[in-house]
């Protein structure tokens, strides 16, 4: 059995902070924050500021049994609805099957999610309270015609302020997912050939991932112009000499992301490749100089693009140098390092930290690394040379 992801003293404080007697999570990656539940979109969670140890999830009794894919110490849980099981009558049951027929046996037929959670808070004499939810008041309708004095409130980004840092069960998953990548991407482009498609080279990124019992979150391994069109593959482009190979992929471990990306050449290097990856990579380890807690994302913004500008190329554009990470199919998570963000870095934040350049007609090169801010620094989660490499 695991522990909660979230941190509960910090659960106190945005709570309080925003007014709420509970939370109710209806998006997955929330319902998962508070849950460890990651079976999307079968399940909502509730926790109440009162008993923050113990998050409640409602889920169809149809998928309990996903309850022990990732197990939550202290996590109650309130199966309904219809789902039919025969349970032997011979002989002792396991205890994941004993589980099952607990649940099963537990499950309210006569209910819907809404009915149940409206028991709960009537329960707990929340019935006039305030709930804070991660959707928009709206979405609260049915469980606001059950409980008329009920208030409720959108708080999307306090769910966000929450999962900003990670607990070091977290931590891991997202370091598992970073070395399966860097695995990957290594695998994938010590396949390349002479006329190799972007299609296989993306095909033995996925298999070395799968092998790894990781899924899929991103394959782009793009070849030569193809490498300028973001993350759009080209399953038609072939490597020929000199021709640029780009990954810029990730996957999901346990539940979370990662996003890494890497440059190579094919059997030789040409001098524009080289020289401005070698900028970009002076952009990135300049980038990394910055890491530290309470230093500023735009500081860091700042920094990182005219060392890139000063390194190589001086017309080096960019909207942002790195963003937070965490719960797969969350998509970028606070801060984001950009001229506009006002957030100071936190012990405990996972960053991606990338220097991309496009160029149509060119190409697109790129580095892009994961790391932990640390209360001294920080600790990288990624390993491999970001310089141009050659594929021989």
């Amino acid at each position: 059995m695991g522990e909660i992801l979230y941190n509960p003293a910090r659960a106190a404080t945005a709570m309080d902070e925003a007014g709420v007697d509970a939370l109710l999570a209806i998006t997955p990656a929330n319902v998962q924050y508070l849950t460890r539940f990651r079976r999307v979109g079968s399940g909502l969670a509730l926790l109440r500021r009162a008993d923050l140890a113990n998050p409640e999830l409602f889920v169809s009794t149809s998928n309990v049994s996903f309850c022990l894919e990732d197990p939550l110490d202290g996590l109650v849980i309130r199966p309904f609805g219809n789902f039919y099981r025969a349970f032997t009558q011979n002989g002792d049951l396991t205890e994941r099957e004993a589980f099952l027929r607990a649940m099963h046996e537990a499950t309210r037929n006569d209910a819907t999610s809404w009915d149940l959670i409206a028991e709960s808070l009537r329960d707990a004499g929340l019935q006039s309270g305030v709930v804070g939810t991660d959707g928009t008041v709206d979405g609260l309708a049915k469980l606001q015609a059950l409980l008329p004095d009920l208030q409720v409130k959108s708080v999307a980004e306090l769910f966000r302020w929450l999962r900003m840092i990670k607990s070091p069960d977290e931590i891991a998953r997202l370091a598992e997912a970073a070395r399966v990548t860097e695995h990957a991407i290594l695998t994938s482009v010590q396949s390349a050939f002479l006329g190799a498609t972007q299609r296989h080279l993306a095909r033995v990124f996925n298999q070395t991932a799968i092998t790894a019992n990781c899924y899929i979150r991103q394959d782009n391994a793009s070849i030569d112009g193809g490498s300028a069109f973001g993350n759009l593959n080209t399953p038609g482009d072939v490597v020929v000499d000199g021709s640029i190979i780009r990954y810029d992929v990730g996957v999901h471990y346990e539940g979370y992301a990662s996003d890494i990306a890497r440059c190579y050449a094919f059997r030789n290097v040409r001098d524009k490749v080289r020289r401005y990856q070698d900028a970009l990579v002076a952009g990135q380890e300049r980038l990394l100089e910055c890491i530290r807690p309470g230093a500023m994302p735009a500081d860091i913004f700042n920094a990182t693009v005219q060392t890139v500008r000063q390194a190589g190329i001086p017309h080096f554009e960019r909207t942002h140098v790195g963003h937070g990470i965490g719960i797969a199919g969350a998509g970028y998570e606070p801060p984001l390092l950009s001229p506009s963000d006002e957030t100071p870095l936190q012990a405990g934040m996972v960053l991606c930290v990338e220097t991309p350049y496009v160029e149509v007609g060119f190409g697109g090169l790129q580095v892009e690394d994961m790391l932990v801010v640390t209360d001294d620094g920080y600790q990288l989660m990624t390993h491999s040379e970001r310089r141009i490499q050659v594929v021989p």
